[in-house]
This record gives structure tokens, sequence and C-alpha cells, in this order.
């Protein structure tokens, strides 16, 4: 990299993210012409080339990626488009906005490329099309310069946020029909490169969108959706369109009619202030059996981890222990009123038990939730999750006045950037690498998350025998004796469980697997969690933990130490509380060794103290998706 781009990616990150960008050019990179796809056999002839899998194989993917066309990225100075985005996702070398090279060290097996859909009706004739109506507006103009920067555009959002439908951008489109037909201009464009870049049996490139309504004190009622093929809704359902959530999935339902298929996947929930698994509406009227029928149709995930944090538990918010401590970006709240706080509802274990009550209660489980982690990056690198210092902030290693910039900057949604993480991974067990097979795979449930490994999980459960690891064939045993994880229990008799994991061939070896239970006793909800496997040959206690690791990480060269940790573990087990009277879920935390974080990697590199509000290290982890047991 020459050092004319090095330093002027450098005074892009010290501006803070400004575009530093001629307002009279058009990138390339941004406009993303769709690349002309290789005329290819009949359908059939494709899908007979296919490799595929029958006891299934794990692909990683990113489905939270933000490109060039959404606003705030745009806004924050990346010009790189969709052609981008999925050419890295492929392992392809790309150059970022702050001039640095990236490159996946491993390709990803998919991506779905979700921008906001409120940013659909602008995004073309404000930033791509010369001579459009909006194009020279000053408001356009200032974007495109960089003059209204990311946290300018941000603040003058959120200042509507409340507003049900959102407003149109009338003062760029001239008035809400052309706002329309915009979007929906834009919603084929985005679906025609998807297509030009999806290739059956090597790369999966999911057609989605973002569907993004903000709440007050920054929050956010955010969901990605997700569709199975090329039969999508006409046009991207948004914040204005709907006034509610309840609207949210009731005119996405009526919209996609077989043989569309779709899902969503809500994200960043800890920034919901407790509205995204709310029983209530953002008005105040409770969910009808309706509502949570045709909603837990429609979402079969969660987004547990992302770069704005983790959404799996926290320590005295509700259901947690002592591993809650990873991705914390809020305070516990303590008026009920409270915004800009961590709620209970707002994370995944306590929504786990109240589905496990509203079962008991209605007699439907809403909740029944697999999950997934992604990046949420919006510098259009998917999957860029690699350790160290992540690639945003790697222009300012080792200069002390751009590490004392990254480590006391502000962002007006998040506050500290240096809260932020590198983002997770959403991993799929799935017959082949097709859109139909992945989709089919999260529809199922038979997904993991992971803090930004490639490490792989899996979790059965049922008629299982005393070592399954030891069989011949423990995984094809697992399926035909048992569930996977995303399932329920079948039969009456006390089950075991089998889970394994095995570490990022990259990354640094596994600590330990916990699982985690719910259950509800007598109207209160409950939870255990306790390790079940050690590395090295160390045994839980009857506390139910491992001893601790000696792996530890040296906190000024950041290398690791010791000599313990496995490269796969795994383990048959049982509950002894199981009761077949009982509802409840079950699912696995996979704990890699301590690695320094990249907060603590960024101050070393310009001798600066380490931020003294984050651990310096992190136990980067997966997490199973649940089985259920008697959970209706």
């Amino acid at each position: 990299m020459s050092n004319f781009i090095r330093t002027n990616g450098l005074i892009c990150l010290v501006l803070w993210l400004s575009s530093c960008s001629d307002p009279d050019k058009v990138p390339q990179t941004h406009s993303s012409t769709p690349p002309v796809k290789a005329v290819t056999a009949d359908a059939k002839a494709v899908a007979d080339e296919v490799e595929r899998f029958p006891l299934r194989t794990a692909l990683f993917g990113d489905l939270h990626v933000h490109t060039s066309w959404s606003m705030d990225a745009y806004a924050g100075g990346n010009r790189l488009g969709p052609n981008s985005a999925y050419r890295f996702a492929k392992g392809e070398k790309i150059e970022l906005q702050t001039g640095d090279e990236a490159q996946l060290q491993v390709p990803l097996d998919f991506v779905a490329l979700t921008d906001h859909a409120e940013s659909f009706e602008m995004i073309q004739p404000c930033t791509m099309v010369p001579g459009s109506p909006g194009f020279d507006l000053q408001l356009c103009r200032d974007m495109r310069s960089g003059d209204l920067d990311q946290a300018t555009m941000l603040k003058q959002a959120f200042a509507m946020a409340g507003l049900r439908p959102a407003p149109h951008q009338n003062d760029i489109c001239g008035d809400d029909k052309q706002c329309q037909a915009n979007a929906m201009s834009t919603w084929q464009r985005v679906q025609t490169v998807a297509n030009a870049h999806d290739d059956p049996g090597r790369f999966t490139a999911l057609i989605a969108y973002e569907f993004s309504s903000l709440l007050t004190e920054m929050g956010m009622l955010h969901r990605n959706v997700i569709f199975r093929g090329t039969d999508v809704v006409p046009h991207a359902i948004s914040s204005m369109d709907v006034s509610n959530q309840r609207d949210f999935f009731s005119q996405l339902d009526a919209a996609c009619e077989g043989p569309c298929d779709v899902l969503t996947i809500p994200h960043n929930t800890n920034f919901s202030w407790g509205l995204t698994f709310s029983r209530t509406d953002e008005d105040g009227a409770a969910y009808t059996s309706e509502d949570l029928e045709r909603r837990s149709r429609i979402e079969r995930l969660f987004e547990v981890t992302q770069q704005k944090g983790n959404s799996e538990c926290q320590i005295s918010v509700g259901a947690a222990d002592e591993d809650c401590n990873i991705g914390i970006m809020f305070e516990p709240c303590e008026g009920k009123d409270d915004r800009g706080c961590a709620r209970e509802s707002s994370l995944l274990r306590n929504v786990l038990l109240d589905g496990l009550a509203l079962g008991k209660e209605t007699g439907r489980n809403p909740y029944k939730l697999g999950v997934i982690g992604s990046t949420d990056t919006h510098t259009s690198d998917p999957g860029n999750t690699r350790g160290g210092i992540p690639p945003r902030f790697k222009a300012a290693e080792g200069i002390g006045f751009a590490v004392d910039r990254v480590l006391e900057a502000q962002s007006p949604v998040i506050g500290p950037i240096r809260k932020l993480s590198a983002g997770g991974l959403a991993g799929v067990w799935a017959e082949a690498n097709t859109r139909a097979d992945i989709f089919d795979a999260m529809k199922r449930r038979e997904t993991f998350a992971t803090s930004g490994s490639r490490m792989r999980i899996r979790f059965f459960g049922g008629d299982l025998p005393e070592d399954v690891g030891a069989q011949n064939n423990p995984v094809a045993l697992a399926y035909e004796r048992g569930v996977p994880m995303g399932s329920d229990l079948h039969g009456n008799g006390a089950p075991r469980f089998w889970v394994w994991a095995s570490q990022d061939p990259n990354g640094p070896p596994l600590d330990r697997i916990q699982i985690v239970k719910g259950w509800v006793e007598n109207g209160e909800q409950r939870q255990s969690v306790r390790d079940v496997v050690c590395s090295n040959g160390r045994q839980p206690g009857t506390s139910g933990k491992c001893p601790k690791t000696t792996a530890d990480v040296n906190l000024e060269s950041c290398e690791r130490t010791g000599t313990e940790g496995a490269p796969q573990l795994q383990v048959t087990f049982s509950d002894p509380d199981f009761s077949v009277e009982q509802s409840a879920f079950y699912y696995a935390r996979v704990l890699e060794n301590p690695t320094c974080r990249w907060t603590t990697e960024l101050a070393n590199s310009a001798d600066k103290d380490l931020p003294d509000d984050l651990p310096a290290t992190v136990q980067e982890r997966g997490w199973s998706s649940p089985i259920w047991s008697r959970s209706k």
C-alpha cells in the first residue's frame, strides 16, 4: 500500500469516517453494475453438478452485511457496493475506504447483503445518477462530499424515531409515489446483483435486505429479511410501510405468497429497550394468538452476536452466569420505563425462558429460536472477523495520537467505539451449498453462531447410546436415533445428549463446552449452566465447573501462553434433573482459550494504557441452537 493511500486513510480515520470523496464523481465500485453471468446448462444439469452431503456439512456465512448502498455506510465514507462485498466474500482482495487492503484467509460459503430498505428510495438518485433531479440537491452533494458525515446523518435520522410509519425522503424524491418507485428500482438491482454472484455448489448469494425501525434514545427494532430463492416480495417492506412489528409481520406474510419463502432474523436486540420480544407491541397492545403464530412461522432465528455486542445474556439482567461477560454495551436498567440500558426481554436466554412460559399459558411457544452470528459490517467486508485490530481501525496502529482518537471516539448510536467487536459468523449444517439448502437449514434451525471463529459445533438429543463419540459413525447414529439442534425431542424417556466441537483451524484451541438449560417450575423461570467437558482431561467439579485453564495471554505481546487446550471436544451426557412433565430447552456454549481483545493490541501498538472499562482478554465462543423438550 502506498504512503499516499495510507496517509489518506489515516486522515479519513482521524476525521472519523468522513467520506473524503469528490462529490462530482460516482465510483464504479459504488454503482456496482451487475457482472455478466456465464450462460449455464439447464437447472437440472446445474443441480446434478452440486456436491451433496447426506450427513450435512458445516457452511460459514455472514447474514448481516452493509455496502455503500446503505446510506449510513455511504455517509461513513464507504464507496464499495454489492459487487465488492460479494467479491470479498468469495476470497478476492479489496481495498477498504481506509486505503488498507483486505482479504479473507478462508472464503465464506454464503452471504446475505442486507442493505437498509429505508435507503432504497434515495441511494440511486442521490449518489449514482448525475443529472437526476436529486443528484444536484445540496443535501445529496453534502452526502457525496462528506460535509454531511455519518454522525450528523444518524442524529438526523434518530430525531424522527418514533414516527410510524417513518416518513419518505420527499425532499429528494419529490413525492411518496416517486420515492416508492425509486425503492422498487433499487430492490430490483439488489436482486439482479445477487443473482449474478450466486454460484450453486460453490458460493451462495441470498437475496435479502434489512428492515430498520428506529426507537428514541438511539434504539432500534431491526430485522434482516432473507429469501429462499428468486421468488421475493414485490418491494422491500420497510419502516416507511408499517406502523409497528405486528403490521410488519402481517404485511410480509401477505406479500410473500408461494413459492416465495422468507425468514426474518432480529438483531441488536440489546438496543431494542426490551421491545423486540415484549408481550405487547410498540403501542402497548397485547399480541394475539394469530400474531404469535405468524411470527413463529417467519422468525426462526436470532442474531446472538455481532459488532455492536452480545445479546445472549448479561450479569444482573435476568438469567445469566459468570461467562455472560462478552460484548456488554449497556448497564442494567433500573426503572421500568428506562431506555439506553439492558433489559431482560432484549436477551436470548430470557426470551427462550419467556417462550416456555408463553407455551404453558397459551399452548404455543412463539420463541423457538435458533442462533446465528454475523458482523453488521458497514464497510463491505463480510466475514472479516479475523483476530487482531479490526480493519477499519488498522490505519491507527502504532500511531499514538490516532490510537488515542480511536480509543476515545464516541458514536451517537453506540457510545464509545472501543466497545465494538469484529463481529460474528453464521454456521449452518446443510446438505449442499445452495440457496434452498442453506435456507432450509436455517428454517429448521440447524444452525450455530460464533463470535468470529470458524469453530464447528454439533448438538444432538434423543435415544442415544452412552458414548456416541466412540461409535463407528457417530453423526449418522445421532441423526438416526436422535434429533439435531433446532429440534424438539421425541418420546417419553429421559434423553441423552451428544455435543461435539472442533476448533477454528486458524484459531486458538478449545477450553471447554457448557450446556445451558432453561425451564419453568411452579411458574418460576429457572436456569442451570454447567461445564460438561474440559480440555486436557480436566474434570468438572461438584459445582459443575472445570478447573481454570492454565492457558493465558501475555498482555504485553499478546502471545498465547500455556499448553492446555483441545482441537476437538465431545461428550455424551444426561440431565440428572430431567422430567417428562417439564418444558425445557438446552443449548451448548463452546469457549476458546483466551486471546487479547483488539483494544489491547491497538493500545500496545503505541505503548498506550489499556482501557480500564474493558477486559484486556476475551474468550471467543460459539453457541448451538437449542433443543426443546415438551415445549409446544
